[in-house]
């Protein structure tokens, strides 16, 4: 199914935009935090816990707005089980290779260039044309985001090209994917609810995480801790599963379905944003190239909220 031409989008539908912003905020720790638990977890290990963890909470989400138990007959299978399987299930272990073989400072640079990705997704994908205020506003996001991942004060330089670039770039043309087709398959064409498809696509990469887990394993390149995690530890995996992967995934869904993937996408750059601002409260010092970084991204988000309200 074809999507509207952007013109017949909304992009002032506030809810939505504070549902993308939310996300933001929770994705905006993901980064370093994912950095952090990987000195102590196997990759895989760790992509098939979080999406496991945050199913309780997707699950009773989607039942209390259905009215109904999430799993039953006449699911459209053949769309979930590659939305999840690809769409998350590769997207989080592309994107956690990628954080280990590279460095936070490049994939928070790489992550910047995600609107044009996005826009480039609908136009091969949906054949939508970008909205007037649209490519103005890219330009803001993308800049002030590339700001604010390379403004750190006294920064420590990226650790050159090592290969896990090129696993986050993969990264965000999946999430793309993700983001288009589960609205064209499961909301418009299904006539699913939000909450009904983040629950099943997590259920699908769930199931298909923890395969990969299991074959990796069988084959010497996957292992379960050798010992029992501590409390922080489970902590972290705590928040990345029921936050990041859980939360996050539902407010962004849910943006989506409302501003279009290039609009939510655009103020998705308040990631970076956030992320310095939570560094800040944890005692780390922000430069002012950050902080007008910031600024510019904001100015961006600003710009297409301005946007005329069309129908």
């Amino acid at each position: 199914m074809t999507a509207q031409p952007a013109t017949r989008q909304r992009p002032r539908d506030l809810k939505a935009s504070i549902g993308v912003v939310g996300a933001a905020f929770i994705w905006g720790s993901m980064v370093p935090l994912t950095a952090l638990a990987l000195t102590t977890l196997d990759t895989f290990f760790l992509a098939a816990v979080r999406y496991s963890v945050a199913l309780p909470a997707l699950g009773a989400i989607a039942w209390l707005a259905d009215r109904r138990f999430p799993l039953h007959r006449h699911l459209p299978w053949r769309q979930i089980i590659p939305l999840g399987a690809i769409g998350m299930g590769l997207f989080v272990i592309c994107f956690t290779l990628g954080i280990h073989y590279s460095d936070p400072i490049t994939v928070a640079a790489l992550i910047s260039g995600a609107p044009i990705v996005s826009a480039v997704a609908m136009r091969v994908l949906e054949g939508e044309r970008l909205a007037a205020r649209l490519p103005f506003a890219i330009l803001l996001a993308v800049g002030g985001g590339l700001m604010v991942a390379l403004g750190k004060p006294e920064s420590t330089a990226s650790q050159g090209f090592r290969g896990g670039e090129l696993l986050v770039l993969t990264a965000m043309l999946v999430w793309a994917w993700y983001s288009v087709k589960s609205q064209a398959w499961l909301a418009l064409r299904a006539g699913m609810s939000q909450p009904a498809i983040s629950f099943l696509t997590a259920l699908a990469a769930a199931l298909f995480l923890w395969i990969v887990f299991l074959v990796g394993q069988a084959a010497g390149f996957a292992q379960a801790p050798s010992q029992p995690l501590p409390l922080p530890i489970w902590l972290n995996i705590l928040w990345l599963g029921i936050a990041c992967t859980g939360m996050a995934t539902l407010l962004w869904n849910y943006g989506v379905s409302r501003l279009g993937v290039t609009v939510a996408t655009l103020q998705l750059n308040l990631e970076p944003v956030f992320a310095v601002l939570v560094g800040v409260a944890l005692g780390a010092a922000a430069g002012w190239l950050q902080i007008l970084g910031g600024l510019v991204v904001l100015a961006g988000v600003i710009w297409v909220q301005m946007a005329p309200r069309t129908r």
